[in-house]
């Protein structure tokens, strides 16, 4: 019988056929299972990226200061050339510090690239006016909301900055900004003029960076970037806590995927069941005209990895594109498509849609089953 190509595969057919609603629950269980599966592995091959991007987002993991506080400057020049050194580096500020009398009052002035102000410094908000987007812009200047309330000026009103000694230079008030820190008190001009107008050349006072990567790379580049002139040194706080997210978020997507495929599991083991009791007999009359318990085997066994082949790489498919529609809603951008997902889909698939199996072809393949033909 079984040796007859044809009408195994004939059988295999009208059985998957017949099999009817039960059939296409299993089916089912096993495509949403492979699907959740591709998915998160599509995700948690991308989650290093996707989550480093987001907590960049928060600001600056990397501050470079001066080594001797007593002369608190760094060459602008050597600092550039380190910056290109530095892998993955996302963005960066230079600052400089310096008070001066202020129209009326005096204040602390701080030279900016202003191109990169908001991507360092993300909370910095617009209270009024708009921001500056030109780092050689030398005409306008930011202010923080305390410093305009102290000097009582407004957006589009001028102001003069006199460092002691020197002449006036006048600048315009395009935004009024605050963050709640020290920029709330600070009046913010590109830091070409600042370097100008403080006859500080090349100058700065520290920088902050943002570079992709765990705890350990970063503080593995500030080693060897630190020197007698300036120190490199990650902000733990938000490079340690890159690493313990990406932990705990690996965990639970694993938690997550395991209990699906449990439940898919349970899924298919009782409607496996069920279509099973109920072609007992068909078994039965099978092992009467000659069927031995290897060909029974292998008939079902067959008709199971038809239909969980067909639904797990159906599945994998849909979870890539699962995969896509949470990475947009998540984090805003689509991932990468993988065959190891797919892969990986299918397999372990498989390894739970056989394993919820074994008991339900344990009771086909009973030795008494024929028995059941003389009831």
């Amino acid at each position: 019988m079984v040796g007859n190509s044809a009408f195994f595969k004939n059988l295999i057919f009208k059985s998957i056929l017949g099999s009817g609603l039960r059939g296409f629950v299993i089916f089912l269980a096993i495509m949403l299972g492979s699907a959740v599966t591709a998915a998160f592995v599509n995700i948690y091959a991308d989650i290093d990226k996707k989550v480093s991007s987001e907590l960049n987002s928060y600001g600056a993991n990397l501050i470079i200061s001066p080594k001797d506080f007593e002369n608190s400057h760094i060459n602008e020049q050597i600092l550039d050339t380190k910056f290109e050194k530095i892998p993955n580096l996302k963005a960066y500020n230079k600052y400089l510090f310096a008070s001066a009398n202020l129209g009326v009052s005096s204040g602390v002035v701080m030279g900016v690239n202003f191109s990169n102000l908001r991507l360092v410094m993300p909370f910095l908000d617009l209270k009024s006016g708009e921001f500056i987007n030109i780092d050689f812009d030398d005409k306008n200047a930011l202010i923080g909301q305390d410093l305009a309330k102290l000097l009582g000026v407004k957006v589009g009103e001028s102001i003069e900055i006199t460092p002691k000694g020197k002449m006036p230079t006048k600048v315009k008030i395009k935004g009024i900004v605050y963050d709640g820190g020290k920029e709330d008190g600070l009046l913010i001009i590109s830091l070409e003029l600042a370097q100008r107008i403080f006859d500080m050349p090349n100058s700065l006072n520290y920088a902050q960076a943002i570079v992709a990567g765990n705890y350990d790379e970063i503080k593995q580049i500030s080693q060897n970037l630190s020197d007698e002139n300036a120190v490199f040194e990650p902000i733990s706080k938000i490079s340690k806590a890159q690493g313990v997210i990406l932990d705990k978020i690996k965990l639970l997507m694993l938690l997550i995927g395991l209990v699906i495929l449990f439940i898919t599991s349970i899924c298919i083991n009782t409607s496996l069941s069920a279509i099973l009791f109920a072609r007992i007999k068909e078994f039965a009359l099978l092992r009467a005209i000659g069927a031995s318990r290897d060909n029974l085997l292998k008939m079902i066994l067959a008709e199971i990895l038809t239909i969980c082949v067909i639904g797990s790489v159906f599945g994998a498919l849909l979870g890539y594109f699962l995969a896509n529609l949470l990475g947009f809603l998540i984090f805003s951008s689509g991932v990468d498509f993988r065959f190891v997902g797919l892969l990986s889909a299918v397999i372990l698939s498989l390894i739970f849609a056989l394993g919820a199996s074994y008991y339900p072809i344990k009771r086909a393949l009973n030795p008494n089953l024929a028995n059941l033909l003389k009831e």
